[in-house]
């Protein structure tokens, strides 16, 4: 249990975040004129072989690693849940599945489009404010 822990957990932060980062990169967080569109596609296309690995691994499985819920379940969900903000999990019903068990859970945190839009809210209120 303990190496499939490691194992998902790494998993998620070296092949399923790293193209989601280079995909945030280059729309919002470089500046328009250092953004370049054809790594946005790269990185979806990176990010599609790596995520059918992990809808193999969850077939059949409720948690990533092991037969309860841990951090391993939190990592994997959460950048799971930047993939579906990225529109990249149509492809993995079974990510897909699994990322809404998670959420469905009494004291999980808000999605990643939840705190983006309650972002926004609040620095339109500001603005408006101002």
């Amino acid at each position: 249990m303990r190496a499939d822990f490691y194992r998902w957990t790494l998993f998620a932060v070296t092949e399923l975040e790293q193209p989601l980062w280079r995909i945030a990169r280059h729309t919002t967080l470089y500046p328009e004129q250092d953004r370049l569109p054809a790594d946005v596609t790269l990185a979806a296309r990176d990010f599609a072989p790596m995520a059918a690995v992990l809808e193999n691994h969850m077939q059949g499985r409720d948690y990533v690693a092991g037969d309860r819920v841990s951090a391993a379940d939190f990592v994997v969900a959460y950048t799971l849940d930047w993939a579906g903000e990225a529109r990249l999990l149509g492809d993995c019903p079974a990510l897909r599945s699994y990322l809404e068990r998670m959420y469905a859970r009494p004291r999980a945190p808000r999605r990643i489009g939840e705190i983006f839009r309650a972002m926004q809210s609040g620095s339109s209120k500001a603005a408006a404010a101002a």
